[in-house]
């Protein structure tokens, strides 16, 4: 048994915590956990004793059930209501005939140096692609020629608070954090293939209290979002519009609730359905038609052949995707693994967070084994090559 490793997809709902290993070059699970999130609430935590209890149950879980493997590496996927996305271009003239390597890892330092904000943390830096010459975009311009080099990179940053409060939650129970991963890139390792990125298509994940997605055009993303609006402001909304208390709001939504109503109401049914129905229908309207305001801002509005493809827990309701279909005039499908094929759990929209950020750690940190979380951001130097990596 080789490279085990702990994934762990905070969650404001749920924390999940998934161990892989690869034996004999074939992923394996070797155990799961779903906790509670405690201590936690719309992205902030309001008890650290509560917020590592929920931590250290699940780690207290895997260790009974691992007899004794150790846990290499800890890889963490979030998704946040406050997250910032930004896209940062810079660009340099070429002294030499040819682009060299410190040229990309001259731009690299220029773009991690401007990229801090106040109260906030860099957590990604993700290029999107390099320009030379203004006209000609590529993945990697090493050894060719030209007079200007342009980077542009996507920047993903969170606050400050929470950023210390993961790493403070994981060293209490004893586990040393190597990355944090940007939830919306992860899925997309594992989500959309080459023909997805490259047919222009939108990932979009709804969570407990934000929504956050990525727009694909020809091999690259287009662009991010992110909103902090969730399910639980369906829930809300059942509570209000229904007169009832929110944790019976919870139960009406996940017995009944339905973005559209298809079959005839059963006469038996204690509740209207279609107002019911109206209630949930409002509020993700309201985050898909955000998401298409970017879209016609981009002149892609009803233009994706890809499609719509829909993740996260709060992806779950009923007919989601026919409301997404007739708001965005796409087709849309409920996202799935399509990379590690790990039976029931590839096809289950709450864990495609999980699974990319084991994909994504297999990809872009090998090396950093045993290295700690803070070389994950030491990498001036050695960006030019990580960059490459991504590509």
């Amino acid at each position: 048994m080789r490279d085990i490793k702990a994934i762990f997809d905070i969650g404001n709902d749920v924390i999940k915590g998934i161990v892989f290993a690869n034996d004999e070059w074939k992923d394996i699970i070797l155990a799961k956990q779903i906790e509670p999130t405690q201590g936690m609430r719309k992205g902030k935590i309001l008890d650290g004793e509560a917020f590592v209890s929920t931590i250290n149950r699940i780690t207290e879980s895997f260790v009974k059930k691992l007899w004794g493997d150790f846990v290499e590496e800890v890889f963490v996927g979030i998704s946040h209501p406050e997250m910032i996305v930004n896209r940062v271009v810079e660009q340099k003239r070429i002294m030499t005939e040819e682009i060299q390597a410190e040229d990309v890892e001259h731009l690299s330092k220029i773009i991690a140096e401007i990229s801090n904000k106040n109260n906030y943390e860099t957590i990604k830096i993700v290029p999107v692609h390099f320009v030379i010459d203004e006209t000609k975009k590529e993945k990697d311009p090493i050894g060719m020629k030209g007079k200007k080099l342009e980077l542009i990179a996507d920047v993903f940053l969170i606050p400050k608070n929470i950023y210390n409060g993961l790493l403070d939650a994981f060293e209490k129970v004893g586990l040393n954090v190597v990355d944090i991963v940007p939830n919306i890139i992860s899925a997309s390792e594992v989500v959309l293939d080459y023909d997805h990125k490259d047919l222009w298509t939108i990932l979009i994940d709804i969570g407990k209290n934000q929504s956050s997605y990525v727009i694909y055009e020809d091999g690259y993303p287009l662009g991010y979002g992110t909103m902090p609006i969730g399910s639980e402001d369906v829930t809300k909304d059942i509570s209000i519009g229904m007169q009832v208390d929110i944790k019976e709001a919870e139960d009406i939504k996940k017995t009944y609730g339905s973005a559209i109503v298809q079959k005839g109401i059963p006469e038996e049914s204690p509740i209207d359905v279609l107002f019911l129905s109206d209630v949930i229908n409002a509020r993700y309207e309201e985050i898909f038609t955000r998401i298409n305001n970017h879209l016609k801002e981009l002149d892609r509005d009803g233009r994706l052949a890809g499609g719509v493809i829909l993740i996260g827990g709060g992806a779950r309701m009923p007919n989601l995707d026919l409301l997404a279909k007739d708001v965005f005039k796409l087709a849309t499908f409920y996202g799935k693994d399509s990379i590690l094929n790990l039976g029931d759990i590839s096809s289950n929209i709450q864990f495609i967070n999980a699974l990319g950020t084991y994909v994504w750690s297999n990809k872009y940190t090998e090396g950093r084994k045993g290295a700690g979380f803070k070389l994950n951001f030491d990498f001036v130097g050695k960006i030019g090559g990580f960059f490459k990596d991504l590509f």
